[in-house]
Order: structure tokens, then sequence, then C-alpha cells
């Protein structure tokens, strides 16, 4: 297959989350999810990482999840809702932001986006 330059290269990719079980104390329970990602320049997260580790500790806090705010475009399979009456979650920068407040969501994402940067060996486990 050959290679096509684009100007703005979107992907999905699979996101697990590992949080606890609502329903059963000291329980993990996983869910999962697909992101839709937009590749950035190495320049690009650089000049970001840059910019936010020059900020005060506190604004620093602030700004912590902004690769992600950049990256994250959409997401299939998130849902609210009682058990059998589901409902998709639509995608907004507000309900990312707020997701991202949960350490399990974020945590879960900035794997899958590493693993999604990383390539082949990340699928492998290597």
């Amino acid at each position: 297959m050959k290679f096509k330059m684009i100007d703005a290269y979107r992907y999905w990719w699979p996101v697990t989350v590992e949080m606890p079980d609502a329903d059963k104390p000291g329980e993990i329970v996983t869910k999962s999810f697909d992101m839709q990602f937009e590749a950035i320049s190495s320049d690009e997260s650089d000049a970001m990482l840059k910019e936010v580790s020059a900020l005060p500790p506190e604004e620093q806090k602030k700004r912590r999840h902004e690769e992600l705010m950049r990256v994250c475009k959409d997401w299939r399979d998130v849902v609210d809702g009682p058990v059998g009456k589901e409902e998709p979650v639509p995608f907004t920068e507000a309900a990312l932001a707020l997701s991202l407040q949960y350490a399990w969501f974020s945590r879960g994402l900035y794997k899958a986006y590493a693993q999604s940067l990383a390539g082949d060996e990340a699928r492998r486990g290597n």
C-alpha cells in the first residue's frame, strides 16, 4: 500500500478504562470505547510541552491535558443512562475535559494515545 500525504490524519484507536465497580465494593471493572485521534507533529507537541512547562505550577495543573484536548476529535461507544436505556454521549470538548478529571479515564486515554504513537510494538506488548 502506498503512503499518502494528507493535511490532517485522523484515526480510531481502542481505549480501555479500568475503574471502580459501582455495584461491587473493592472491585475493578473494565470498560472500553474508541477514540478518534488527530496526529500532530512532534514540533507542535514539543511546543505545547515547552509552553505549559514555563507556566506557574497552578496554571500547569489547569493545562495538564492540553495535548489530549488537541488530539482527541471524537469517540464511539460512550454512553450514559441506566442499563438497557443507555444513550450515546455526544463528543464535545466540554465532555472530554470533564471526563479527563477522572484519573481512570485520563490514565486509559493517555495509555491508548501512547500506544497509537508507538505502533506495532505497543500492540504486541513489547
